[in-house]
């Protein structure tokens, strides 16, 4: 085990040169590294790092998950936006929020939301403020709720991203509005739920939820926006544990329309901004995803919502990552945005 960086903020695991899949039949010769980026309580975050083999020409890109999710949502054996990234130069690091894949650990306690936005404040500042932040669905949430406590971050990137959370789906409101109702009646003791069976179900059904698109409001894809193998990997190996108390508190934003208490002081915390949609996704709606934007009270900030109109596609929740258009349509405005960017 080495040791490596400023004081002994991470330490290096594994450090091996990979050849993989970019999109379907690309590949890529990569610098693959494991590691794990040590936290107050005995816990580490586990993050794998991309490169080129040859090494990064640009600045760090730190790419995080959503609810009940894992490094799975940057990357499968046949389609990898990280390993994009990485090969447009970028020094690509795939993070895991405490709790969830290599990052969990059996004897840390049930995290709240704020754990996870303290998790991107310190992976932050142990990147010295050089990284722009990536995040899908909760990711994003994570990195908007960060930003206002001052973590310094180069510039976020919501990809599908909750801040006003389910304002434009009745369905999902009415489900936060149920939970808080029966919270009384939940046990008082640690809950977590696993919700890895349910992405093997899906996979099971793949074929027959893949319809379910068409009509259920809280469909994770459009139809036939992925391929089905990719989707099936996807399903079965990219959900994860998670904490009962966090979808709590995000069915409160849910009842109350408020992404408290971040939503104010996120007005102005001035960080540059992205925020990239899709017209179908009934997880995080676009009028739900573009509200940070709207909200921004600083000139450095862009919204992109991808459609059929404009793109020839529509586009989900998963999809604006793993969809067969997502490497010729959505990848390069996030590349491109960052690159605009660099020193």
């Amino acid at each position: 085990m080495q040791t490596e960086g400023p004081g002994t903020w991470h330490r290096l695991l594994s450090d091996e040169e990979v050849e993989q899949k970019i999109d379907r039949d690309h590949s890529g010769v990569f610098n693959k590294q494991l590691r794990q980026i040590e936290r107050p309580g005995g816990f580490c975050l586990s993050v794998v790092r991309k490169r080129l083999a040859s090494g990064a020409s640009r600045g760090p890109v730190v790419l995080v998950h959503g609810l009940a999710q894992n490094r799975y949502t940057w990357h499968v054996s046949g389609r990898s936006m990280a390993n994009w990234l990485a090969e447009q130069g970028w020094d690509v690091w795939n993070l895991e929020l405490r709790g969830h894949g290599r990052s969990r650990h059996p004897e840390q306690e049930e995290e709240t939301f704020a754990d996870y936005v303290q998790d991107i404040v310190d992976v932050a500042k142990a990147l010295d403020g050089q990284a722009v932040f990536v995040g899908h669905s909760l990711g994003g949430a994570a990195i908007y709720a960060a930003a206002t406590l001052g973590a310094p971050i180069k510039g976020i990137v919501g990809m599908g991203a909750v801040f006003s959370f389910a304002q434009h789906n009745p369905a999902l409101r009415a489900l936060a509005e149920v939970t808080l109702a029966a919270e009384g009646g939940l046990p008082g003791k640690r809950l977590v739920v696993r919700t890895r069976m349910v992405g093997k179900l899906l996979s099971r059904l793949s074929t027959v939820s893949d319809s379910f698109g068409f009509g259920l409001p809280v469909s994770g894809w459009w139809p036939g926006s992925v391929e089905q193998e990719l989707l099936d990997e996807r399903l079965g190996n990219g959900f994860d544990w998670t904490s009962f108390r966090v979808w709590l508190e995000m069915c409160q934003w849910a009842v109350s329309g408020r992404f408290d208490p971040y939503q104010e002081p996120f007005t102005t915390c001035g960080v540059p901004l992205l925020v990239i949609a899709g017209d179908k996704d009934h997880l995080c709606d676009p009028e739900d995803a573009r509200v940070p934007y709207d909200l921004a009270q600083w000139e450095d900030k862009t919204l992109r919502i991808f459609d059929q109109y404009a793109d020839g596609v529509h586009f989900g929740h998963l999809d604006l990552i793993l969809g067969t258009a997502a490497g010729g349509l959505v990848w390069p405005v996030v590349h491109e945005w960052m690159a605009a960017r660099e020193d």
